[in-house]
């Protein structure tokens, strides 16, 4: 029975855990990465069908880590963001609320980069780390946890001990369960239907978001004459729209896009999930940490789910690492709470703002829309507003970790 001690055990290897162990591992320590995907699926480009919005700090991190010189010939800047509303697919209001990259301090807002490219790029460069260990197809059978140490028995009768265990399974997660946290859970009666599709007319590196009574839908660009979609609706009707066949889907889509992009056609299988608010009682026990969708599902009204998991990499990362060379043990309570106390503000800011602006905008109230409507067109007139709202976006803001910053730990 193959037996191994490494300081860190990560169990989820998405793109939030393997990014932290790349950086943990070019650090100094030893870490074992444990994945129930099996590696000929990983580079798969049927199993990739979503896109991210990086932020400056999100790009600040993966340009460290020399990720993003690889990833940015793939990437699509957003130069332009719109934002409109309406009481139907077919009633968009004239208001409208646009904020471009003359208010950002770089000569872009974000950058889309597919999901496929970004993974592909961390996982290239964790198979040169020879601190990582990445173990694929693999599931944990039993997850032990004392004040002292770690261990978890692998399927395949492997035994892993660290001093710590990072969740980064997503939600529901089995191995937050097993250590005893509790997640408060609340449900939209909402599904997101996300893919990519090729369009006549170039998108201009312009992101549109258009606020309906069921849900967003937001067309966000990507390399060529490409777009991808996340349509939010009520659960019924996302269920309707997306057992649609390929020809009647792109039909509603167009019409609800206003066919904005002319002729549509889709490069991707379309993929369907329920939306959910999901945070933890507490995100730290004795020698284990929870990041990412692990610690905090939210909507994704405002795109901001992966930036958010990025920051709480770099965070954990900050703490472990300069932990560990002052001599403390990086498992222990103490260290785990500088890690808990620093991200507290800022995902229960985002939390607030993701779930307060969806009940804002979801909804089929008249006076409702033309108030929110009347307010696209006075911030719409306010630079001071906008600033604030793309530095905020940034995520260079508050006490951020240095790594977002683009300085070495």
């Amino acid at each position: 029975m193959k037996q191994k001690k490494n300081n860190v055990a990560i169990i989820g290897g998405g793109i939030v855990g393997s990014l932290l162990a790349l950086i943990l591992g070019l650090n100094g320590l030893k870490i074992t990465v444990i994945d129930r995907q099996k590696k000929d699926k990983l580079f798969s480009k049927n199993h990739y069908v979503k896109s991210y919005a990086l932020n400056q700090g999100s790009s600040n991190l993966l340009n460290i880590l020399n990720i993003w010189d690889t990833i940015k010939t793939k990437s699509q800047p957003i130069d332009k963001i719109l934002l409109k509303q309406g009481s139907s697919i077919s009633s968009i209001q004239p208001f409208e609320l646009i904020f471009s990259n003359d208010y950002s301090k770089n000569n872009y807002l974000f950058h889309m980069i597919e999901e496929i490219y970004l993974k592909k790029a961390i996982v290239e460069k964790i198979d040169k780390c020879p601190n990582i260990e990445y173990l694929y197809s693999s599931n944990i059978v039993e997850q032990f946890i004392d004040k002292n140490s770690t261990k978890l028995v692998l399927d395949n009768g492997q035994i892993i001990y660290s001093d710590l265990i990072v969740g980064s399974d997503g939600y529901p997660s089995s191995s937050a369960k097993k250590a005893g946290i509790q997640h408060i859970n609340y449900s939209y009666n909402q599904s997101s239907i996300v893919g990519i599709f090729k369009h006549e007319i170039p998108h201009e590196s312009e992101a549109v978001q258009i606020f309906l009574p069921s849900g967003p839908l937001a067309i966000l660009p990507l390399s060529g004459n490409r777009s991808s979609f996340v349509w939010t609706n009520e659960t019924n009707e996302a269920v309707r729209i997306f057992n649609l066949n390929d020809l009647n889907f792109l039909n509603e889509l167009n019409t609800a896009f206003q066919n904005r992009r002319g002729q549509i056609q889709l490069e991707s299988k379309k993929s369907m999930f329920p939306i959910s608010l999901t945070i933890p009682k507490k995100v730290t026990k004795e020698r284990f940490v929870i990041i990412g969708d692990t610690a905090h599902k939210i909507h994704p009204i405002a795109g901001q789910g992966l930036n958010l998991g990025i920051r709480d990499v770099a965070a954990l990362a900050e703490v472990l690492i300069l932990s560990r060379r002052l001599g403390e043990d990086i498992g222990s309570r103490l260290v785990l709470n500088k890690y808990s106390k620093w991200r507290n503000l800022d995902v229960t800011s985002v939390v607030f703002f993701t779930n307060f602006a969806n009940k804002i905008f979801s909804n089929d109230n008249f006076l409702k829309k033309f108030a929110t409507g009347i307010g696209f067109k006075l911030l719409n007139e306010s630079k001071t507003i906008k600033n604030y709202f793309i530095s905020e976006a940034s995520g260079l803001s508050g006490d951020i970790p240095k790594l977002l910053k683009g300085c070495k730990l």
